[in-house]
């Protein structure tokens, strides 16, 4: 029987036997591996078992499945150790490796036995018996023909027909030759995952290395010259001890100014082969790798800003429902009809406008987009603002003054939050959209205006129709063609993409070199409920560029607001009243008592909808079902 293990994502850890009738994978419980990730698609790939093998296949993914790092274009048949990366999960096919965990970049670095500060290293390239030893001059003058090589380094990083990785492994290839050292490692630190990562391992076979080395010299940002027996006791500046074998280490950052990038280390299985030379030698070779990894990653980041142009169309999105509403946008964006946009505050309805605009004939002519938020302007002002006024139409008008709808002359007028417009004013607005004529205040002559008008709220106007607060025929005027604006946490699958524009804007907006955000932070940003939606993550985000010193934002950055209404708010593990007898003496409440309280509390919030109450509190329908039952609620929720 073939099996996945799962060294990435939600189910790290787990080894899955396939099925010989066909496995799926997807976000949708019926599928045989559920992912709870939302870049993942309800049924993305499926594994089958066919006369010659297993055979995986996507199914039509939005995302994509990876085998290997390449992106299937069609199903493939699957041998041992086969990478599948589905969304943010990594899995080996029928692999041979019995790992407790693992983390990946481009090559392989196993975390595993015998014990948590080893790391298992597959070499990604191989120091094998044809290679040609260093002759005897060159031992008695290594540091020579060192000198020599950090030229050659130097001059191969520089070409433009090596690739920056492959330039890594020849480097750490060429010097591990040249020290003849049995295993050589260049850890880069992954601001995201906050640990070091192989980026190039030599050796001769799988070596055991430690983790408290690397991290000793890493963290101390010093050189290491180690010649190490076979036990560490004698050493305790080292923590844990070694795996039983002599050998010779010799280790230095990577490092550019004060500024820590990662290890280079070598190792040899013999004592006392290293040399104070070969240690200048090692941190020559980490100051200069330092210079040119700081240098790609700033050319990564400017690459990465530069990708999002001025004219590229800001209105991002993956979701289903976000897509809905953009394939309506653009079928009627030519249209002259006048359009109405309901949703949340903060849910970017001017930002739709504004795309409305640019797909039209109208934008597509570079005619004016004017937005005018309603809710901001005076009654007492409103007409003048919108229409224009004569020159002394009322104390204060010195001049004539053209009003929005004439500035929008040929384009695109937004009204914003049209919900507030008071009563009074109404019947004016009504007129100017049956019949696009206006006249100014203080005047009498009759202008024509030939404007696409789309309006916006965030208020109920059919219940403000029946409630005598919105006029009906205003009411249907507005909604020729109405479009819903879903709110953020209805299309979580976007919260990823809005974030990384948002560093991008705001790193350059306040000259901060911040290149994207870790998991950790993404995952808590996608369980936020977001009150505020698209503005307030904006916020959020600024924010935490602002306070950040490190390249990639993590959880600890972002201050995300006290939980509302709708937002799901932690329950506290235990609630005490005050006694009269004794203030300080606490009585708690039982953990059933809260979760209990919780769930109903959730689920008045949304109505007694069950599917949306256990979205909210991250369990499955069933589960949720089940606790109500639990607890005798179920009858009163049904």
């Amino acid at each position: 029987m073939a099996t996945l293990l799962a060294i990435r994502g939600p189910l790290t850890g787990a080894r899955i036997e396939l099925r010989e009738g066909g496995t799926t994978i997807g976000r949708a419980p019926e599928c045989a591996i559920v992912l709870a990730d939302s870049t993942v698609s309800r049924e993305h790939a499926s594994i089958t078992s066919q006369r010659l093998g297993w055979v995986l296949a996507d199914l039509d993914s939005a995302a994509g499945t990876m085998l290997n790092g390449r992106l299937m274009k069609q199903p493939t048949a699957l041998a041992p150790n086969d990478e599948i990366r589905i969304g943010h999960s990594i899995f080996l096919f029928d692999t041979e490796f019995d790992l407790q965990n693992a983390d990946f970049t481009d090559n392989i670095v196993y975390l595993s036995a015998p014990h948590e500060d080893t790391l298992a290293i597959a070499p990604v390239a191989t120091l094998s018996a044809s290679d040609a030893p260093p002759s005897a001059a060159m031992l008695d003058d290594r540091e020579r023909h060192g000198t020599e090589l950090l030229a050659e380094i130097g001059d191969l990083f520089d070409s433009s027909r090596v690739a920056f990785g492959d330039a890594l492994r020849a480097t750490t290839q060429r010097m591990a030759r040249l020290l003849r050292a049995d295993v050589a490692l260049l850890m880069l630190y992954d601001h995201g995952a906050q640990a070091l990562r192989a980026s190039a391992a030599v050796a001769k076979e799988n070596v055991i290395a430690d983790r408290t080395i690397l991290q000793k010299v890493f963290n101390e940002n010093r050189s290491l010259l180690l010649s190490d027996n076979p036990s560490l006791a004698e050493h305790p500046a080292l923590g844990a001890p070694s795996s039983p074998r002599a050998r010779s280490v010799v280790a230095a950052p990577i490092v550019v100014e004060d500024a820590k990038l990662g290890v280079i280390y070598f190792e040899r299985q013999e004592l006392d082969v290293y040399t104070l030379k070969d240690l200048r030698l090692v941190q020559s070779l980490g100051k200069l790798l330092g210079v040119f990894i700081e240098a790609r990653q700033k050319a990564q980041a400017l690459q990465q800003r530069n990708s999002f142009s001025e004219t590229d169309s800001p209105v991002l999105g993956v979701s289903a429902r976000f897509r809905r509403v953009m394939d309506i946008i653009q079928r009627v964006a030519d249209s002259p009809a006048t359009m109405l946009l309901i949703g949340e505050t903060g849910t970017g309805k001017e930002v739709l406008a504004a795309e409305i605009h640019r797909l039209s004939s109208r934008g597509r002519d570079s005619q004016p987009f004017v937005p005018v938020n309603c809710a901001a302007i005076p009654e007492s002002l409103f007409e003048a603002e919108l229409f224009g006024h004569e020159k002394g139409a009322f104390t204060g008008a010195h001049k004539m003054r053209q009003g929005y709808v004439e500035a929008a002359q040929g384009g695109t007028l937004f009204l914003d939050e049209i919900g507030e417009l008071s009563l009074a004013l109404q019947p004016k607005l009504l007129r100017f959209l049956q019949e696009h004529t206006f006249t100014r205040v203080g005047g009498n002559r009759v202008h024509r205006a030939d404007v696409r008008v789309i309006a916006a709220t965030n208020r109920n106007l059919a219940e403000d129709v029946r409630l005598n607060r919105f006029r009906e025929d205003l009411y249907h005027r507005l909604t020729v063609f109405p479009i819903d604006v879903p709110p953020l946490r209805e299309r979580r699958e976007d919260i990823r993409i809005l974030a990384d524009h948002f560093i991008r804007i705001y790193s350059k907006a306040l000259r901060k070199e911040v290149l994207g955000i870790s998991d950790d932070a993404i995952i808590m940003l996608e369980k936020y409920e977001w009150p505020g939606n698209v503005r307030e993550l904006a916020n959020c985000v600024e924010r935490a560029v602002l306070l950040s010193d490190e390249k990639v934002l993590l959880s600890r950055h972002f201050l995300l607001a006290k939980p509302g209404t709708m937002q799901l708010q932690r329950p506290a593990m235990a609630v005490a009243t005050v006694s009269t007898e004794e203030e300080t003496a606490p009585r708690w409440r039982s953990l059933a008592d809260v979760e209990k309280e919780h769930i109903l509390s959730v689920l008045r919030g949304f109505d007694n909808n069950q599917v949306k109450a256990s979205e909210v509190l991250g369990i499955h329908r069933n589960t949720l079902r089940k606790k109500l039952q639990e607890y005798g609620m179920l009858k009163d929720q049904d």
